[in-house]
């Protein structure tokens, strides 16, 4: 039985490491009533504001139904967070350095801060700026590897939407933004750099613009 298992991951690493990710995740969220909670949030966000609003508008109280629903959503979230870090570091190493790395928050439920739940913003914002991140490196892999014929152009810009977005749940990460900006730069991609900032200036003009349509300040949720 453990060599059929062995085999199995041998042969299906990424299969192998979101079954034991949603294995996890399935447990918690039935048996943990305080997963995905935000008792420990120290100030208030902007999406967190936003999602109370409408529970508030659509009279949606805090009933069991509605905890389980949110530790299953924020579950998913995670799991989305596990499978980028898998992909990323394969990218970057090899399979195997991938699959242990990823074990570590296959196996710890709450990021990105892997038990605290410090910052929800950064929680929601931290998948999707993995994403970006992720389109971004692929495309430079096959550009730096001459397989010019596999890269989209395109990419960076959705890359850069997708960033974008995360700055706009969590602010502090435009530092994570700019710095792949520098390397893409460093790297002399300029056409990927300015189309992936062009996606990024997208995401954050249009956020702003709705913010503004809605009277809401974002300003007052910025804590530094």
């Amino acid at each position: 039985m453990l060599q059929k298992l062995k085999q199995f991951k041998e042969r299906h690493p990424f299969t192998t490491l979101m079954l034991i990710a949603i294995a996890v995740r399935i447990f918690v969220v039935i048996f943990v009533p305080g997963f995905g909670s935000n008792r420990e949030l120290q100030h208030p966000t902007l999406f967190i504001g936003f999602l109370d609003k409408m529970k508030s508008i659509l009279g949606i109280g805090q009933s069991q139904g509605m905890m389980l629903l949110s530790r299953a959503l924020y579950a998913a979230v995670s799991l989305f967070t596990v499978s980028m870090i898998y992909r990323i570091c394969d990218l970057t190493s090899n399979k195997q350095n991938a699959w242990l790395l990823a074990l570590i928050p296959a196996f710890s439920c709450v990021m990105p801060a892997f038990g605290v739940i410090d910052n929800a913003s950064a929680f929601l914002g931290l998948p999707l700026l993995l994403y970006g991140s992720n389109v971004v490196l692929r495309q430079e892999v096959l550009r730096q590897n001459n397989l010019n014929e596999n890269v989209h152009r395109t990419s960076f810009f959705i890359a850069g939407i997708m960033l974008g977005l995360g700055i706009c749940f969590w602010f502090e990460s435009i530092f994570i933004v700019l710095s792949i900006l520098v390397i893409l730069i460093s790297r002399r991609n300029y056409k990927g750099a300015l189309l992936t900032m062009a996606g990024a200036t997208a995401s954050v003009v249009s956020v702003g613009l709705l913010l503004w349509i809605l009277n809401v300040n974002p300003f007052k949720y910025i804590v530094l």
